[in-house]
């Protein structure tokens, strides 16, 4: 019989936290919240979007998005525009000098990150964890409320 520890949910949780922690530690010292960076990054990979959207993306209160947005409007790292598609919505589009921002907060984690697998992973192990990557996003995008049951009913 094996220990909840071994279970393989766990092992995969107390690694993700480990790396995210370290990553977190690799960061430059910078004036901008992982919270805008994260929102940027979401901007950048899933393109312009409305607020409640945002808010749904990043899993936050839409009071708490609100006050995010006003700040990176004003460091100009958001603009808002009509969408073309519902005049009365306004979307939100990170401008090029939130990309410049955003490039450099990722730079010294993946610089981190690209050192590390270079000096501690072998080949095979690199290929294997970026075959593992993608199934983790899988992961990371899963609603489990949405999927339906498995199992036999």
């Amino acid at each position: 019989m094996s220990s909840n520890s071994d279970a393989p949910a766990t092992l995969i949780l107390r690694s993700v936290l480990l790396l995210g922690r370290r990553l977190r530690a690799a960061r430059a010292e910078g004036p901008h919240s992982l919270s805008t960076i994260a929102i940027l990054a979401t901007l950048h990979r899933l393109g312009p979007m409305p607020a409640w959207r945002l808010a749904l993306e990043e899993h936050l209160q839409p009071q708490s998005v609100t006050r995010i947005i006003a700040a990176l409007e004003r460091d100009e790292l958001i603009s808002r525009t009509r969408s073309e598609i519902d005049r009365r919505e306004i979307e939100l589009s990170i401008t090029p000098h939130g990309r410049t921002v955003l490039s450099e907060d990722m730079g010294s984690r993946r610089a981190w990150l690209e050192k590390a697998m270079d000096a501690r992973l072998t080949p095979e192990e690199r290929t294997t964890l970026m075959e593992a990557s993608e199934i983790m996003l899988k992961l990371a995008q899963a609603h489990i409320e949405d999927e339906p049951p498995t199992g036999e009913e």
